[in-house]
C-alpha cells in the first residue's frame, strides 16, 4: 500500500461518485454509500487478533440485500485477513470456508457506520 497526494485521492473519490454511485443509485433506487467509518479502537483490535501466520488484509466490496434495516442495498465492505497460498494469498471466502477452522483471526468483519445515512 502506497500514500498517494490528496489531489488524487479526492479524484478518484469524484470518479467513484460520478460513476459507479450514480449508477447504483439510479439503477436500484438508493442512496449508496459514499465511505465507511470504522472505530479506531475496532480496527486495532481486528489488526490485533490476526494470526501470526496472517500475510494482509483483503477488502471485498459487498452490498447488503433489501431486508436490511439500516442499509437496505447499500455497498459495504467486508474485511477479513490473508494467509500464504502458495505464491499468492488467500482467505476464508476465497478458500471456501476451509482455512475457517485452521486460522481463528481470519474471520470477516463488517458493520462500521456507513455514509449514508451516518454522515
Amino acid at each position: 500500500m502506497e500514500q498517494i497526494e490528496l489531489s488524487t485521492a479526492k479524484k478518484m473519490v469524484d470518479h467513484y461518485q460520478e460513476t459507479r454511485k450514480k449508477l447504483i443509485d439510479k439503477t436500484h433506487g438508493v442512496n449508496d454509500t459514499e465511505s465507511i467509518w470504522i472505530p479506531l479502537e475496532h480496527f486495532k483490535n481486528f489488526i490485533n487478533n490476526l494470526p501470526e501466520n496472517a500475510t494482509g488484509v483483503r477488502i471485498y466490496l459487498a452490498a447488503y440485500d433489501q431486508h436490511e434495516p439500516h442499509y437496505p442495498n447499500q455497498t459495504t465492505a467486508v474485511i477479513m485477513g490473508t494467509v500464504s497460498d502458495g505464491d499468492d494469498h488467500t482467505d476464508v471466502i476465497a478458500s471456501g470456508g476451509a482455512l475457517a477452522d485452521a486460522n481463528r483471526g481470519l474471520e470477516p468483519f463488517n458493520k462500521g457506520k456507513q455514509c449514508p445515512p451516518f454522515c
